[in-house]
């Protein structure tokens, strides 16, 4: 937990827990002043495990015996001053608390005591691995760069070296979770996210089975894969997604979002092993991927102030009737993802909403040709294309829903790659063919962002199947709505 500091530099701490004040039993004592008083204490620095805060008691203490304890962590006191090393194993998966008391006595007075509960936690970024590839120039640079924007750790800084930086294979697989591993070790269990960026291979061939049990073995998302942390290197088939909140398109019923730290923690009881979040600051080359995180700054500080602005567009694909059935997995409940984006984004009524429900895409008629200030996009569906018809607003996400949306983040075609050259903040697609199961629900994963959802939570949270295609390109801490 971040403590604000007042000029000083000290936080006088007000919450009074628990102290005794009955009058002194030596009378004269008492009213010589004598007696401690105890006003509570301050603290410098942020309460974070394994780190360090200082305590001062507070009061009229001059004549005091003063006694500290606190619940966990190692403590080195003089007098009035106190040093706290919180425990390291605090906050795994989110806050904890910890309490630390002081208590002062002096001869014929009565003991006065303070307590004081505080939350411990990992400040966002420090839960985050930014995994870069030591063999592609500029690749650690990018890593330094989004490491200073967001203060994240120099020690999460990881190096894992591959001589591949599209498409790692199969056989590969190994020593590049070997790698992972070890930064992970040194780091400590209370990373949640990875975030690879430029020069990090993004797909792996030869180690996950067709979905749709055809016998063949596609080249698919490393990003994906890497979900499960060390233990991808294990398995060999997709698997449904812990971490995914039930959601029905038709009926306009959703699960909430959730903080991230309690589905992970489940998760891992059900797996054994811990699980990640997977987002990439990437692009055509380095330069690229540091303007992909100029924007998510300035989108940042847009959101914090409540000042996001722009037009969301809706690209249907059979007409201006609701499809009749929602079966998962099938083109009517592809459709159906865009009716309940449409209608989240009317029913919030805090931005304009222009859907199309024609075959034809925007940019394309009879569909609108022009979509200026797009804000946020969901439509659907021409292979491995992009309508250059977007003007994307500070802040902006989008998704396409087709089967090589992100075939090619890099490169020139595909409709993620295309967006992220024309200034989007965040986006989405498949590496291969995903079958719309494999897509995540855009109106949940919408949905999710304006109930306060990361990008990276709202990512997971929305998409049904795990180990599979998805790439999400974007800072995974970008939260558009911080008060939902």
């Amino acid at each position: 937990m971040r403590t604000p500091q007042n000029p000083s530099g000290w936080l006088t701490l007000l919450l009074l827990i628990g102290c005794s004040g009955s009058p002194a039993k030596d009378d004269t004592a008492s009213l010589a002043g004598l007696c401690p008083t105890l006003e509570g204490f301050s603290i410098a620095g942020d309460a974070i495990p394994g780190e360090s805060v200082v305590l001062e008691a507070l009061g009229s203490l001059e004549n005091a015996e003063l006694g500290w304890e606190v619940s966990s962590g190692s403590l080195e006191a003089a007098d009035r001053l106190a040093t706290w090393t919180l425990e390291e194993s605090l906050a795994v998966y989110g806050a904890d608390e910890a309490t630390v008391s002081v208590t002062a006595s002096a001869p014929d007075c009565d003991v006065a005591v303070w307590e004081e509960v505080l939350e411990v936690d990992h400040p966002e970024a420090h839960r985050v691995l930014v995994i870069y590839n030591p063999s592609v120039d500029d690749s650690e640079t990018v890593a330094q760069y989004y490491a200073d924007f967001r203060e994240v750790p120099e020690t999460h800084l990881c190096g894992i070296e591959t001589e591949a930086d599209t498409t790692l294979d199969g056989e590969d697989l190994s020593a590049f979770i070997a790698d992972l591993g070890e930064c992970l070790d040194a780091v400590g269990p209370h990373v949640q996210v990875l975030l690879p960026v430029y020069g990090v291979p993004y797909k792996v061939s030869g180690r996950i089975s067709d979905i749709a049990g055809n016998g063949s073995v596609p080249t698919t998302s490393l990003d994906a894969l890497l979900f499960l942390g060390t233990a991808a290197d294990e398995v060999s088939s997709a698997i449904y997604n812990p971490l995914y909140q039930e959601g029905s398109s038709s009926e306009s019923e959703y699960a909430p979002y959730q903080p991230i730290g309690d589905l992970l923690a489940s998760a891992e009881v059900e797996f054994g092993v811990p699980l990640f979040l997977v987002a990439r600051m990437d692009g055509v080359d380095a330069d690229a991927a540091m303007d992909l995180v100029d924007r998510a700054q300035e989108a940042q500080a847009l959101a914090d102030a409540d000042a996001l602005e722009g037009i969301v567009y809706v690209d249907g694909r059979y007409g201006d009737t609701e499809p009749t059935t929602d079966d998962f997995g099938t083109y009517e409940s592809g459709e159906w993802n865009m009716w309940g984006t449409r209608r989240i984004f009317e029913d919030l009524a805090l931005y304009d909403v222009v859907w199309d429900g024609d075959s034809a895409e925007f940019g394309t008629e009879p569909a609108p040709t022009d979509c200026p200030d797009a804000l946020y996009y969901a439509g659907w569906y021409s292979y491995n294309n992009y309508n250059d018809a977007f003007t994307w607003a500070p802040g902006a996400v989008a998704g396409h829903l087709d089967s090589c949306s992100a075939c090619d983040i890099r490169g020139s075609t595909s409709w993620s790659a295309n967006a992220l050259q024309k200034g989007i903040t965040a986006t989405f697609g498949a590496v291969g063919e995903p079958y719309v199961a494999g897509m995540p629900e855009y109106d949940q994963f919408f949905l999710y962002l304006l109930q306060g959802a990361n990008y990276a939570e709202a990512a997971y949270e929305s998409t049904v199947i795990g180990l599979w295609m998805m790439a999400w390109i974007g800072d995974p801490l970008y939260r558009p709505y911080p008060d939902g």
